[in-house]
């Protein structure tokens, strides 16, 4: 989870005023979550370096905009999820047969995070957001609905599915490796 910056209320304003140092603070507060993230949705390590560039410059524009009516890290993990649909509809569009799925080695003895990983990666785009934001980066069910601008019984049934399918995806992983 991430946790609130100290002072963010404080610093915020001073980003709104336009305080560079104040906006450092920003970035280095949330810079690792946020790339993350991206690396989660987005499958490689150029293109989620590049969204989170995007979305703290989206950010440097767009912050006298925040009124504080919801958590700033909701605010910014928006901006950094329209900046992967952006990228993710530019690659498609570029490149037909462009999946956001991650690329591993395909070594016989991966570890368990690795799987993990890939059994997210393989989750519906809406299911694997649900997902992250809820599991990895420890957002509410209520803050999830707001971030994606769905409903809470959407994200819950997003994340019930997700656990379900997860499971599955391992046992019959797990079940391989003991054969």
């Amino acid at each position: 989870m991430i946790s609130p910056l100290v002072n963010e209320n404080e610093i915020i304003r001073r980003c709104q005023k336009g305080d560079v140092s104040a906006f450092e603070e920003i970035y280095h507060h949330f810079e690792r979550s946020l790339y993350l993230y991206a690396l989660r949705m987005l499958g490689n390590d150029e293109d989620a370096r590049d969204v989170v560039q995007i979305t703290f410059i989206k950010l440097f524009r767009s912050i006298k905009r925040f009124s504080f009516k919801s958590r700033f890290g909701s605010y910014l993990f928006r901006i950094l999820i329209n900046s992967c649909y952006d990228l993710i509809k530019t690659r498609k569009k570029e490149a037909p047969g462009f999946s956001n799925k991650f690329e591993y080695a395909q070594d016989s003895d991966q570890g368990l995070k690795t799987q993990l990983e890939e059994a997210i990666s393989s989750l519906p785009l809406r299911m694997r957001e649900c997902f992250v934001l809820f599991a990895v980066e420890g957002f509410r069910q209520n803050e999830i609905a707001e971030i994606l601008s769905i409903s809470e019984g959407t994200v819950k049934a997003h994340i019930f599915k997700a656990k379900q399918k997860l499971k599955r995806l391992l046992a019959d992983i797990w079940q391989e490796k003991v054969q």
